[in-house]
């Protein structure tokens, strides 16, 4: 156990900011269950991946510009194997990738994002000509695409607040119809969808009909940054476009994201059944609780009436070792492989004892 700070769990009207990686953890000698990070894999702590990290560091140094060339292209063609876009570039993170990425489309684009979508795109393109849409909404959407000539369309694999997959077909269907560009939020997909992780692209196969695509090797890799992956024209365009403000990734940072992808490609089905089998359960099970939940992915989301009720229900967790993420009325649990089946029942039933001390469900 690493020396975390000594207070962080003084506070108990909140989520602690300063939490360790690991999905279960010792502090103080009590047992923690820690449902926060999006580390489905348990990447973080990968010994392929440390080990990675120190050799390129040890034989090149953090900042050490000798060898990366080679290691860059050596990632950007896995990349391509990977994800079959012509060409990718990488950045630190994932505001800088957001950023750049939309650099490509002038102040009389609309670009057309959900009222789900990742709150830090929201945050970048805030200042920009957008328009959201409800993708529960299809028609209104169809009729918002109609009104522009000059747009984009935002598509998210995973929306990260409802644990839910997006209607891609049906999007991607409209997309084609007004004749749009579309962009592919793979932040929240990326390592998690598809054959062996490789995204909802590959889960829809839809590589034809996406235009760009962003992703992020820090959610389920364990890896450093993000990436955006388009034709080389597109991907010239960004250089450019970002040229005077891009931070290049250092050699060993490229290097773990390279291990990560063979962690992808060399994982065995069963690594991937048994965290979906876990969600699963855990969905299936709040459910018969009568908690609303809207999505049945391993990014379980917990939907309660307010914020309030959301932020009494998450600190009774707390007090009880459970550790989660809440936005507004909402509670996130991300389940990780190293759950076990009795972390989830324990999980659980703290869920039932609390949803019925607080009036959340009913007594049974």
């Amino acid at each position: 156990m690493k020396p975390y700070q000594v207070h962080m769990f003084s506070d108990n009207k909140k989520t602690p900011e300063a939490l360790p990686p690991e999905p279960v953890f010792i502090y103080e000698n009590k047992r923690y269950l820690n449902f926060v990070p999006f580390d489905c894999f348990h990447l973080k702590n990968n010994d392929a991946l440390r080990n990675t990290a120190l050799r390129s560091i040890e034989n090149n140094g953090i900042a050490a510009k000798g060898g990366r060339i080679e290691v860059l292209e050596d990632l950007q063609q896995a990349m391509t194997t990977t994800k079959k876009f012509e060409s990718y570039i990488f950045f630190p993170d994932d505001f800088s990738v957001m950023f750049s990425a939309f650099s490509l489309f002038g102040a009389k684009t609309t670009i057309f994002i959900d009222y789900e979508t990742s709150p830090a795109l929201s945050a970048v393109l805030q200042h920009r000509n957008i328009e959201y849409y409800d993708h529960k909404d299809l028609d209104q959407l169809g009729a918002l695409l109609g009104a522009r000539s000059d747009k984009v369309l935002v598509i998210d694999g995973i929306y990260e607040w409802l644990g839910k997959i997006g209607p891609v077909s049906d999007l991607l269907k409209l997309a084609q119809t007004h004749e749009c560009l579309v962009v592919a939020n793979e932040m929240n997909s990326f390592g998690l969808l598809g054959r062996e992780g490789r995204g909802f692209i590959d889960f829809f196969n839809c590589y034809d009909a996406v235009n760009l695509e962003i992703g992020s090797f820090g959610n389920y890799l364990g890896g450093f940054g993000c990436y955006i992956g388009a034709n080389k024209f597109l991907i010239n365009n960004i250089k450019e476009n970002t040229v005077q403000y891009r931070k290049a990734l250092p050699e060993y940072m490229l290097a773990v994201n390279r291990e990560a992808l063979n962690f992808l490609h060399a994982s065995k089905k069963n690594i991937f059944q048994k965290l979906w089998q876990n969600s699963r359960y855990v969905v299936t099970r709040l459910r018969q609780l009568d908690f609303s939940t809207a999505g049945d992915t391993p990014i379980v989301v917990v939907i309660f009436s307010n914020d309030e009720e959301a932020e009494e229900f998450t600190k009774r967790l707390l007090a009880n070792r459970i550790i989660v993420d809440q936005n507004k009325e909402r509670v996130r649990l991300c389940i990780s492989i190293e759950h076990t089946k009795e972390d989830l029942d324990q999980c659980l039933s703290y869920f039932e004892s609390i949803g019925e001390d607080l009036g959340t469900i009913k007594s049974r």
